[in-house]
This record gives structure tokens, sequence and C-alpha cells, in this order.
């Protein structure tokens, strides 16, 4: 299997995943932060968003949601309540909405343009495909979150394992 198909069956696993923990969340519900600390939905999401801007950009494409809003889901800023939340059903619709650009972006990556060099946001230099792997790492770990603030947010999980009801 080549890189670019394991990396859009990553993708493509994250896109069903985040959709399946986003459904039915509203405005309100995603603005519940877990008790003990972390973030809510609504920054999980937007910084989710942001992450896909430039995971859209390596691949080709147009980014997911090239917004202002967006800013607001920087480290140590978190969302607390209406008036710092981003519009929510927006910004659910935007990101899922890129999927199937982002997976056809993936599709056409070359073998040479993976392997191309460029810097690492996290330090160093990187190959197009080494941070597209690390990238895929980041969405499906933020997730997780989703998953974990829909149950805090009184929603039942979306995500069972096999042989359990769906």
């Amino acid at each position: 299997m080549k890189l670019q198909e394991a990396l859009s069956k990553q993708f493509g696993m994250m896109y069903a995943t985040a959709a399946a923990n986003l459904d039915g969340i509203t405005h309100e519900q995603s603005l519940i932060s877990p008790d003990s600390g972390g973030n809510c939905a609504n920054w999980i999401l937007g910084h989710m968003t942001a992450v896909q801007n430039g995971i859209m950009r390596l691949v080709g494409e147009a980014p997911a949601w090239d917004n202002k809003q967006l800013e607001r889901t920087r480290f140590f800023q978190p969302i607390t309540d209406t008036s710092s939340a981003i519009d929510w059903n927006m910004l659910r619709d935007r990101f899922l909405a890129s999927r199937d650009s982002c997976l056809a972006g993936l599709s056409r990556l070359s073998d040479e343009s993976m392997a191309e060099r460029m810097p690492d946001p996290f330090g160093g230099s990187t190959t197009r495909g080494e941070l597209l792997n690390t990238l895929s790492y980041h969405q499906a770990y933020h997730v997780g979150q989703l998953g974990i603030v829909r149950r805090i947010a009184g929603l039942e999980g979306k995500v069972k394992g096999p042989g359990q009801e769906k």
C-alpha cells in the first residue's frame, strides 16, 4: 500500500468518526467543558478546522474554512462561553464538507510530492508525507476528545465496538 492510500484511509476514518461524534451536538452543548479541565467541543473542532486548513493546502486543495473566528483556537485561549464561541453549525458543516476534496487531493499526490522536503511546524524539516502522517494522528487525537466531550454533554457515545448496537 502506498503512503497516499494509507493516509486516505486514515483521513477517511477521521472524518467518519468526527461526523459520528458531532452528530446531534447543539451549539450550547459544544460549549460544555470537562470539569477537570480541558477544552469544549467548540474549541476542539475550531482547532481541528484550523489544522485541516493547513492539511488542505498540503494536498493542493482550498481550506476547509478560512475564517478569523478560528484564531480563537490557539493554545491557551479557551472558549468558555457564547461571547468567545465559534459559529457551531457553520464550523461543523465546513469541516465535514472538506472531506471529499481532502481525500481527492491526497489521491493526486505523486511519490515525488510526498518526498518533497518542507519546514516542520514542530521544528526542523520533514517531508510532505511525514507531515501529513503526523497531522493525521493529530486530527484523530482530537476526534477522540470530541467523543469524550460528547459524553460529558450527556449524549450517547457514537463509536461502538464489534458486536455492540449501533
